[in-house]
């Protein structure tokens, strides 16, 4: 999971209290853009500011397509464009730029004085009808992108699942408590139906489901979210109907896994009081 600070709020390196991550860098002789864009890459802090070598992944990119086309039984080719399909569903969904922020570290959301956001300075451009050196001074906010697990993940985790959820793009979606849901196609042709509730204010339940079965609900709040304990996902399994059980069985399937246990517990950590 990426790493995020903000350069804005005080740091703790080593029981020194900094008033900024700019000013620990400076602290440690390093250039602060450095070390920010490597926080904002998935660096940790102690990583960021050279205290503790970085930990680079054991198994290279290329092995881990190999891996999971074997799991999958599939040509290691048709992988990139398996991956490509899936997480481009994902960004369209949230509203989120085109090209991936894990090989653009410059990724912008862009946002109007209206509330409506674009995938990148091109589409708002379009959308307005006014040259792009222009939009930065029509009341237009720019916030670098987030990098998320989904663009680097070769399954669907939780946590991406989640974001489909509670991500805060969302609300800014006006058809998103819509009578009828939306639906979002995972892996193996498996749809996803999301149906949101408004609950006021600015927080909302989303209702996860699978073949008319709703496998867990997600509370959302301005705070954070979570998911509610009494949802199916966490049952016993000797307690599920029938119905129940291939429902979950499709949303491993939908999330390319092949351990209920490792899935399962991916989900707990979210798990409400």
């Amino acid at each position: 999971m990426t790493f995020h600070v903000s350069n804005n709020k005080q740091v703790e390196v080593q029981g020194q209290v900094y008033n900024s991550l700019s000013a620990a860098a400076r602290a440690f002789g390093l250039n602060s853009d450095k070390v920010l864009e490597r926080v904002r890459c998935g660096w940790n802090i102690y990583e960021a500011l050279e205290i503790v070598e970085r930990k680079l992944p054991t198994m290279n990119y290329q092995y881990r397509i190999e891996q999971f086309a074997a799991q999958e039984k599939i040509k290691p080719g048709s992988v990139g464009k398996r991956l490509s399909l899936g997480r481009r569903r994902i960004r369209e969904w949230l509203n989120l730029p085109e090209h991936s922020p894990t090989h653009h570290s410059n990724a912008l959301i862009v946002t109007d004085s209206e509330g409506r956001t674009f995938g990148s300075l091109k589409k708002a451009s379009a959308e307005k009808g006014i040259h792009r050196s222009t939009l930065k001074s029509g009341c237009l906010k720019l916030v670098k992108v987030k990098k998320y697990a989904f663009e680097s993940e070769m399954s669907i985790s939780a946590e991406s699942l989640l974001l489909l959820c509670a991500h805060p793009n969302l609300r800014l979606k006006d058809d998103l408590f819509s009578f009828d849901g939306h639906f979002m196609l995972l892996d193996n042709q498996v749809r996803l139906h999301l149906f949101f509730r408004n609950t006021g204010g600015n927080e909302y339940i989303a209702f996860a489901s699978i073949d008319g079965v709703t496998l867990f609900n997600v509370n959302c709040a301005t705070n954070g979210y979570g998911i509610f304990s009494n949802s199916i996902l966490f049952r016993n399994a000797t307690s599920l109907k029938p119905h129940e059980k291939t429902a979950l069985h499709n949303l491993m399937r939908g999330c390319a896994k092949q351990s209920w246990e490792i899935f399962l517990g991916d989900f707990v950590k979210y798990k409400m009081p």
